[in-house]
């Protein structure tokens, strides 16, 4: 009993100091979108504050393209009203070919994370940094604790009548869709009319959806302004969770000083960019450090961590990218054991479809051990007041969260380094 009290007064502590961190940070800086000099700046404090507890700190830098990952959004907005006159035109095969060649670039672009159209947007340069700390014995495992320190941009549909998120979102992409389907339909009755395979669609049918495709025409073309060009302040999304991995490094440096070092679990506390841009910072990591046995040695865990805003609902993801990639199942399943020990609420869940993806995502396509901690409710109609608007501020995250996560985190790495996990 008085050695769980003594951890929860450290994870307090180590919560409050995150917080403040975060505090200042945003202060300094402001806002941080990837490439940005003020996201730059902050990747650099955060590894000279790494340097003062790890064995080695890098930074590395990578090019990413970060208006390409939002950017199918304008692309079915133009394509819309070209398509649909096609469509009116009695040329559906144009109308199709069009709508279904934007169908494509969203699935791969943020179905699946993919880089279609990457390369016709501005590059940028983004840093990754983490510290590498050792165990005094031979390397049988790794854990990786992580968050992303950039920023996201400001999602106007979450700020300008935030109740009707859903309705926006979901009569302008559905109507896009609807096209897709209507001028696959018109181009089988051109091409089928009359013939074996006769379908006959009705042409008063077909005039009548492409009636209801114009009128829905202006909702379609609010998508333009979905996202803006400025940055959220991004504190609990997600700088708190690289405030935390210094913390955490300070923690088991002060556990070494004090001659209790980790016996074979050397660990890499990592703070990724381009997180917001599609994972392009983690992915870039992973694809570097992937059969590298001076970072990653032994049996990989990545534990990342997301959007801690409210204690009451931590959870642990089991898949991501809109549930396209799967994460450990039994590593989340021990966390929340792990978690209940501590007389913490939590659970596992997979990620709702529409809701994006996580730094975990690029871990476990390597075959990695990987899940995210969350705490807020996470789908589309529920999400954080916050999320992805200028109010993303430190006094948004409750400190209990992000205590919880830092004790959650401490006792996995040391199961793991006790062969306990």
């Amino acid at each position: 009993m008085a050695k769980i009290k003594m951890e929860k007064l450290q994870a307090g502590r180590m919560a409050k100091q995150s917080i403040s961190m975060v505090a200042d940070l945003i202060e300094r800086f402001g806002n941080r979108l990837v490439g940005s000099e003020s996201c730059l700046q902050t990747a650099e404090i955060l590894g000279q504050s790494l340097e003062a507890s790890c064995d080695t700190v890098k930074r590395e830098s990578f090019s990413l393209h970060p208006d390409a990952f939002l950017g199918w959004i304008r692309i079915l907005v133009v394509i819309y009203p070209f398509a649909l006159l096609f469509l009116w035109f009695s040329f559906p095969i144009l109308s199709l070919l069009l709508s279904f060649g934007g169908i494509i670039i969203m699935t791969y672009e943020f179905f699946l994370y993919r880089e279609v159209v990457d390369r016709w947007y501005p590059k940028a340069t983004g840093v990754n940094v983490y510290g590498v700390m050792e165990p005094i014995s031979e390397v049988r495992h790794t854990v990786v604790f992580s968050g992303h320190h950039d920023s996201a941009k400001v999602f106007n549909f979450f700020t300008e009548k935030p109740h009707l998120y859903m309705v926006r979102v979901g009569i302008g992409l559905g109507s896009f869709i609807l096209l897709t389907l209507i001028s696959l339909l018109d181009t089988v009755n051109q091409l089928f009319s009359g013939g074996i395979f006769s379908f006959g669609f009705p042409k008063p049918l077909i005039a009548f959806l492409a009636a209801t495709l114009t009128v829905a025409s202006p909702w379609v073309l609010k998508l333009w302004h979905f996202v803006g060009k400025e940055g959220t302040p991004g504190a609990g999304d997600n700088l708190i969770s690289s405030a935390m991995a210094v913390q955490l490094s300070q923690y088991f440096r002060r556990n070494i000083d004090m001659g209790i070092p980790l016996q074979h679990t050397r660990l890499v506390f990592a703070s990724f960019d381009g997180e917001e841009a599609g994972l392009r910072g983690s992915r870039a990591f992973f694809n570097v450090h992937n059969g590298d046995t001076s970072v990653l040695d032994g049996k990989i865990h990545h534990f990342n961590v997301d959007c801690p805003y409210d204690a009451k609902d931590l959870f642990f993801l089991t898949s991501d990218i809109n549930g396209s990639v799967k994460l450990s199942q039994e590593m989340a399943t021990k966390c929340v054991a792990i978690a209940k020990s501590m007389g913490f609420d939590a659970f596992s869940q997979p990620i709702a479809f529409l809701t994006g993806g996580t730094d975990a995502a690029e871990s476990a396509k390597c075959g990695f051990e990987s899940v995210t901690l969350m705490a807020m409710p996470w789908d589309n109609r529920k999400r954080k007041g916050v999320y992805h608007t200028p109010e993303d501020l430190p006094e948004s995250i409750d400190p209990k969260a992000v205590e919880e996560a830092l004790s959650i985190a401490i006792r996995y790495i040391e199961q793991v380094d006790s062969h306990e996990v």
